[in-house]
Order: structure tokens, then sequence, then C-alpha cells
């Protein structure tokens, strides 16, 4: 048997607490190897006085409260142990677990409440300034979008009207103008009758240089809007 394995083993061998592997023969073999080493036997006396100095130190006498602090100990664990424990136990991972989530989260979220509330107001008093509360009925438009509207009617007259208003009822002549956002009709569309080609231009005259409101979207004018006119015998003189 080699030195270092001896040296190894000599706490085992002082304490009788060898493994079970080596049986009564590695302790004679350890015993025999010591006899003829010099150099284990000095390990062995150093072994020897760490053992008695350890066995001379003085014990520390437990504190006053150990025992409670044991009875309670216990008393918590069966406490603990049943049903009510884990389901206790598991509320406070819960309330733990959500409080890492949103407690980080709780000054961003404020800040962007705070922010979105002053967006709105801002927003309110450019769009809504102009809209005085309780003035509106359920079909005035709002000022966010408001339709296009005829404002001057062009002073030209169309010779076959009265005709036209005779035969037609009371709505002879009904004409949509889509309007750009400058005001100006564009294009037109007719919705009924059939004109010919002498009042389709009259028509078209009266159309190009009438002006018009054009449609209103967020306070801007805006192209795309539609105008619907009924022509019923009108006489306009210059």
């Amino acid at each position: 048997m080699t030195c270092g394995r001896v040296m190894r083993l000599l706490p085992g061998y002082l304490d009788g607490a060898l493994p079970d592997s080596l049986g009564p023969e590695g302790h004679a073999r350890i015993g025999s190897h010591l006899e003829t080493c010099p150099s284990c036997r000095r390990e062995l006396e150093r072994h020897r006085r760490i053992q008695r100095m350890v066995s001379l130190t003085a014990r520390p006498a437990p504190p006053p409260e150990l025992g409670v602090r044991i009875r309670a100990a216990v008393s918590s664990a069966r406490a603990l142990g049943g049903f009510g424990g884990r389901l206790r136990r598991s509320k406070d991972r819960l309330e733990l677990m959500l409080e890492n989530i949103f407690e980080p989260l709780a000054l961003p979220a404020t800040g962007g409440i705070v922010v979105a509330l002053f967006v709105f107001a801002l927003v309110y008093q450019v769009l809504g300034a102009g809209m005085p509360v309780g003035a509106a009925t359920p079909d005035s438009p709002t000022n966010l979008l408001q339709p296009a509207r005829l404002e001057a009617l062009a002073g030209f007259q169309m010779s076959e009207l009265e005709e036209m208003t005779r035969t037609g009822g009371q709505h002879p002549l009904l004409v949509e103008a889509m309007v750009d956002a400058g005001g100006q009709a564009v294009s037109y569309r007719v919705i009924s009758s059939q004109l010919d080609e002498n009042t389709q231009r009259e028509l078209e005259q009266v159309l190009f240089f009438s002006r018009f409101r054009p449609q209103m979207s967020f306070g801007r004018p805006t192209s795309g809007g539609r105008v619907i006119l009924s022509f019923s015998q009108i006489r306009v003189r210059g």
C-alpha cells in the first residue's frame, strides 16, 4: 500500500470508519505500513493531536429559545404541508410573479396614459374648437367631414328647361356634380331625364361656371365631393 493512499485513509483509520471494501485486511495493511514508514507515522501523530484538540474544545450551549424556534418551525411545516398550505404557497408565488411582472411596467404605463390624455386634449382643441356644444343637429355635418354643397349657381338660362318641366314631373332634371378641392365641378352625371345636345351644352355651361364649396376633411378641402342638383323651371337674370 502506497504512502499517498495511507495518508488519505488516516482519518478513517483513527475513527474506525474505513471503507467497507477494505475490510479487516485493509486495516492490518495500513498498520503494517505505519510501522515501517516514518513519514506516515508523523502524519498519523498530527491527526491524533488535531483530534485531541477538537475533543478539548468546549461545546457552545444552545440558545434558550432554540426549543421554541424548533416547535414553531414544526408547527409551520405542519400547517404548510396540507392542501391549504400548498394553496397558500401557490397564491404567494402567483402574487410574487405578478408583482415582478407588472411593477416594472407601472411607471411606463402611467406615462403612456398621461401622454394619451394630453394628445386627446390637443386634438380635441384643434378639431372641436369651432363646434359649439349642443348646437349640432342629427343631420348637421361635424367638423371632421363636411360634404360639398352649392354656393352660387351660374346665371345662365336653359331654353328647353320649361318644356322638360311640363313633361318630366316634379324633378325633370336631376344631376350629380363631382367637385374638386378648388370648388369647381369637374364632371357630372345625369340621374334622370334624357338630354339632347343643346340642353347638355347649356347644362355644362351652368355647372362649370357655378361655385361650390368643396368637401372638407379635417378642416381641409379635398376632391371627390358630390352635389345633387335639381333643375325645375329656373329663371335666372343677370
